[in-house]
């Protein structure tokens, strides 16, 4: 019978990426683009039998583009983008800590790549200097994310709002900002594909369309 969990590596546990990028004045669908450019290559990745589930850790994630000037549309203050710039907000629950986790798609050239195109599209204007070697100007002078990994996890923590100190957990945790839930601490990505049965039919490394039925929308 096995024991309940009580220790998980760093390796093991599940922390939050929650990005509020500044992205320069523009449409959105200029800046839709360049995320399924990303999120294609990634794709791509897979149909040629580069599996890079495990590696990447990534349980979930979410995009949310807004415009310049405009807010989320909530009747109190939430996601605004400001007058001269739009927002680009990102969301994942990821594996292991955090260098490695944005290294396993830094190392990528492909992947890589599309990440340059997100620093292209970024405006750091008023907010840091474009000759600090953590900026987007300053990266994508000096060849990218590739060649500054170091600086590029930087350029990320300036806008992230969770804290990748802080992993998922079933009870509470004492002085963290934030409780993040975990309904399965320690599940990885690799976990569930190596010993969910039928895992590779089920959710192929090669994504198949699906065809969602239509959810119920609550009455109000």
């Amino acid at each position: 019978m096995a024991s309940p969990i009580t220790e998980l590596t760093p390796a093991e546990q599940q922390h939050l990426l929650f990005l509020f990028l500044p992205v320069k004045k523009g449409p959105s669908e200029a800046i839709t683009e360049v995320v399924t450019g990303l999120k294609n290559s990634l794709l791509a990745k897979n149909a040629a039998g580069d599996d890079r589930r495990a590696a990447t850790g990534v349980h979930f994630f979410l995009f949310y583009i807004l415009e310049h000037g405009k807010s989320a549309g909530l009747p109190i203050p939430s996601f605004q983008a400001m007058e001269d710039r739009g927002l680009l907000v990102v969301q994942a629950i990821y594996d292991a800590d955090f260098a490695p986790y944005i290294g396993s798609f830094v190392e990528d050239s492909d992947i890589a790549k599309g990440l340059n195109f997100v620093l292209a599209i970024m405006d750091e204007t008023g907010i840091i200097d474009p000759s600090d070697p953590t900026s987007a100007a300053y990266i994508l002078a000096k060849g990218g994310v590739q060649s500054n990994p170091g600086a590029f996890n930087c350029l990320l923590m300036r806008y992230n709002f969770a804290d990748p100190t802080i992993p998922a957990a079933t009870t509470g945790m004492k002085n963290k900002k934030y409780l993040f839930g975990g309904t399965f601490p320690g599940l990885t990505v690799g976990n569930i594909l190596q010993n969910y049965p039928d895992a590779e039919s089920l959710w192929p490394s090669t994504p198949v369309d699906i065809t969602f039925d239509d959810s119920e929308q609550p009455e109000c």
